[in-house]
């Protein structure tokens, strides 16, 4: 028997095997006859259980195996809480008894229907937007490709046409044929290097023939090869510049014309707008070379009054006098010193060298009577010292004098004690004498 652990539907029989007390007679009757077919299935299950239960013990008892006793307790427990869990389903009497709210399960449902599809709504839309959305990425993405391959063709067209080998800069280092190009020793018949006696040159030689007929042949082939470089080139850039012109001859077309009627009404406006500026400019820039040629004549007049009036030329002594005090000077307009100033100099000069002369007698003569100070607090100093050193030696001879004579008392106690008080007490020595024989 297979047993199944789901709930059954309470829709058509199973809500007429769920109704309560209150219902027909024929659907107690029903549900009577339900409640006898689930006690079959249990007595039913019960008997397999049995059965599989001695089945599983008889092959167990013939393997006489540990761990196969402990599987069959485990199936055996299994099975149990299934019958259990079973029994408690088929024999719920509030389940019986009042049933499953209908109405609520049938709420749920049409929720769900909704939920699902409001989402199969929301699904459609993105996947719309995701649709324009990708139209539009495809669009940009033709129009970037076709921008790229223009630009590419056109840098290739300005490679072909103006970035050639011979046409850079640096040809001439990477030119292959450099030492043929270089100058030789002798440059033809003519050379006006080499002289008569330079024995380079002999009348009637035509040295150049060989040299002079392998370059035009040179040259003819190399004409030739550029020319066909380059009218393959143009080839191309014609073809190029036909599948350009094409592509844009459309649109230059349709913007030529406006662009045309725009530039006449632009132009005419442009024109009188110049026209009325340049007058404009004309007139103000003739006021300013007027007004600034007064004002410069002006200016200069001004300067060279200012300049016969200077303090600096006429060399006015106040003029150096600093706003800050009498006595500081302006560095950039001092004129030098006065003869009094200078004769008042010399006296303070005089006067601050005969106050250096007394000031040092007066040093020297402090410093003569601290030194003789010093000399007198040392040998005080040292007096003091021998004084306390000699005092500290006499109460260390004190001391050790009073420490032997203490020393010699205890000695003599100590011997009185042990000769007449402790006669028969134990000294150091009856200690002393234990673990010094091995008996």
């Amino acid at each position: 028997m297979v047993l199944s652990r789901q709930r059954v539907p309470l829709t058509g029989r199973g809500l007429e095997l769920a109704c309560g007390p209150g219902l027909q007679a024929p659907r107690v009757q029903a549900h009577g006859r339900a409640l006898a077919r689930g006690a079959q299935e249990a007595l039913a299950l019960t008997r397999c259980g049995a059965h599989l239960q001695a089945t599983i013990g008889g092959s167990l008892a013939t393997a006489g195996d540990v761990s196969r006793e402990a599987q069959e307790a485990r199936v055996i427990d299994r099975r149990r809480r299934m019958e259990l869990e079973r029994q408690e389903r088929i024999f719920n009497a509030k389940q019986r008894t009042i049933g499953v709210d209908k109405a609520a399960l049938d709420q749920q449902v049409m929720e769900k229907n909704a939920w699902k599809e409001m989402e199969r709504r929301r699904d459609n839309a993105f996947a719309d937007r995701m649709l324009v959305t990708e139209q539009r990425v495809q669009i940009m993405d033709r129009d970037v490709q076709r921008a790229r391959r223009e630009m590419n063709m056109s840098v290739q067209a300005y490679r072909e046409q103006m970035q050639q080998k011979h046409m850079r800069r640096e040809w001439d280092l990477n030119d292959p044929d450099t030492l043929r190009k270089d100058r030789p020793a002798r440059v033809g018949d003519y050379d006006p290097m080499l002289g008569p006696s330079s024995i380079q040159k002999l009348a009637g030689e035509d040295l150049e023939y060989g040299n002079r007929m392998r370059k035009q042949q040179q040259q003819q082939a190399m004409w030739v090869v550029e020319q066909m470089a380059e009218k393959q080139d143009q080839i191309r850039n014609e073809q190029e510049m036909e599948l350009l012109a094409v592509e844009r001859q459309a649109e230059i077309d349709e913007r030529r014309a406006m662009m045309e009627e725009e530039e006449l009404a632009a132009r005419s406006m442009m024109n009188g707008a110049v026209r009325d500026y340049n007058t404009a400019l004309a007139e103000a820039k003739k006021e300013r070379e007027t007004v600034s040629r007064q004002q410069d004549m002006e200016d200069a007049a001004e300067e060279i009054a200012a300049q016969y009036s200077s303090d600096f030329l006429t060399e006015n002594h106040n003029a150096t006098i600093s706003a800050l005090a009498p006595h500081r000077f302006i560095k950039y307009h001092f004129k030098g010193l006065s003869e009094q100033q200078r004769a008042a100099i010399r006296n303070e000069q005089q006067q601050q060298a005969a106050m250096n002369v007394q000031a040092q007698v007066q040093q020297k003569e402090e410093d003569r009577n601290w030194d003789l100070v010093q000399e007198a607090v040392r040998r005080n100093l040292l007096a003091g010292e021998r004084e306390v050193m000699r005092r500290r030696a006499e109460l260390a001879r004190q001391t050790a004098e009073e420490q032997r004579r203490q020393a010699a008392e205890a000695r003599h106690r100590k011997d009185v004690l042990y000769k007449q008080v402790y006669a028969g007490a134990m000294d150091d020595s009856f200690f002393n004498q234990f673990g010094t024989s091995a008996r």
